[in-house]
């Protein structure tokens, strides 16, 4: 007997169909003889209904479907691990891709909006000292396809839970995949797809300024989101290490041009780490720094992360988390943080931790499974 043949190599000779825009669809119709409308019929079988197959597609003609099924396949992801958290119905997904890579994706339910954390890449490259991604390395980029699967994974699994907003804030750096990531918003903001406002999506950057000089040329009213976390450079350069390209006089005069020709509003996040970061003197400089510009600051207070515990796999990947150099302040010291940003005239917002039970912080189900 022939053994079965994997899903990767399956179709390796066929296009993805979801990583085609609209107007690339409807360019391959019209190569395959078929009529450019049906490129609307096709969007709404795979997004807003979740069709797996081009069988599903009643409305499409037989002929054509067969055309769709020789020149592309449609990705589906498989559920490797998940957990939901009893305080506050946070849900964690540790999807496998079909090359085997894995990824995850986070729910975040609440009364007025549904938000899903997004992975942009398998693996992180820029090394951030307190995140768990960093330490699994980096693998590849996600392709459009794989990204909107996150969202149709989750969406299988809460069928009756509008997604109202999505964050890039999960594995991976938005703006290191900027094409991909841009194409997979595009379908997102379709409606004839996902229908999600722009302003209803976010991107969260280390600070890549050639993606935020880029992004201020988009068309889309995105939110944008800079991981700040401190207002001194030695300090930033051992949390972002690549503040040591971007330092922070350049990124931010590269935020305030990016408020200045967007007229948008930038959210500073800046997680809490004790003796690291949430001083008065710390919060005197934040001050200083962002002094005069269009933005808010998004506190939270520092993630556990849980520890690589197989030697084995500990010696299979980049940066093994073997101790925890970093923890959470006191709540007394939150608020003095807070406070003194809030005196000086900064627009600051703290924001409580959800899903700590499960892991949630990006990274931590994937080291889980080692």
């Amino acid at each position: 007997m022939r053994p079965p043949i994997s899903e990767k190599l399956l179709h390796m000779d066929k296009i993805d169909i979801k990583s085609l825009s609209k107007e690339e669809l409807e360019a391959a119709l019209k190569d395959l003889g078929g009529e450019t409308y049906r490129a609307r019929q096709i969007f709404r079988w795979l997004y807003k209904i979740g069709v797996k197959s081009f069988d599903e597609m009643t409305d499409i003609p037989a002929g054509l479907r067969q055309k769709l099924k020789a020149k592309f396949h449609i990705t589906h992801f498989t559920i490797l691990d998940s957990k939901r958290s009893a305080p506050d119905g946070t849900a964690k997904y540790l999807f496998k891709l079909e090359d085997a890579n894995t990824v995850e994706a986070v729910f975040l339910p609440e009364e007025r909006r549904n938000t899903i954390c997004l992975s942009s890449q398998v693996g992180c490259k820029y090394g951030c000292s307190f995140c768990a991604s960093a330490s699994l390395g980096f693998v590849r980029n996600l392709e459009p396809s794989e990204i909107l699967e996150e969202v149709m994974a989750v969406r299988r699994i809460y069928p009756v839970s509008a997604i109202t907003n999505l964050v890039f804030m999960g594995i991976g750096e938005p703006l290191d995949n900027y094409d991909n990531v841009m194409k997979a918003i595009r379908i997102f903001n379709d409606k004839d797809a996902f229908n999600i406002g722009a302003r209803k999506m976010t991107i969260s950057t280390c600070g890549l300024i050639p993606g935020i000089e880029r992004l201020k040329r988009e068309a889309l009213q995105v939110e944008l989101s800079v991981s700040l976390h401190s207002a001194d450079d030695e300090v930033r350069s051992k949390l972002v290490p690549i503040n040591k390209k971007y330092p922070l006089k350049n990124l931010i005069a590269a935020c305030r041009e990016y408020v200045k020709s967007t007229n948008r509003i930038i959210t500073f996040e800046y997680t809490l780490m004790e003796g690291v970061n949430c001083s008065n003197k710390d919060a005197a400089a934040l001050a200083r720094l962002l002094k005069g510009l269009k933005c808010k600051v998004n506190t939270i207070s520092c993630n556990r992360i849980r520890q690589v515990r197989n030697i084995e796999s500990a010696r299979m990947i980049p940066n093994p988390m073997r101790s925890r150099p970093y923890s959470g302040p006191s709540e007394k010291t939150i608020a003095l943080f807070v406070k003194a940003l809030k005196t000086a005239g900064v627009n600051v917002t703290h924001r409580r931790p959800k899903g700590e039970d499960i892991d949630a912080g990006c990274g931590q189900l994937r080291i889980a499974k080692l």
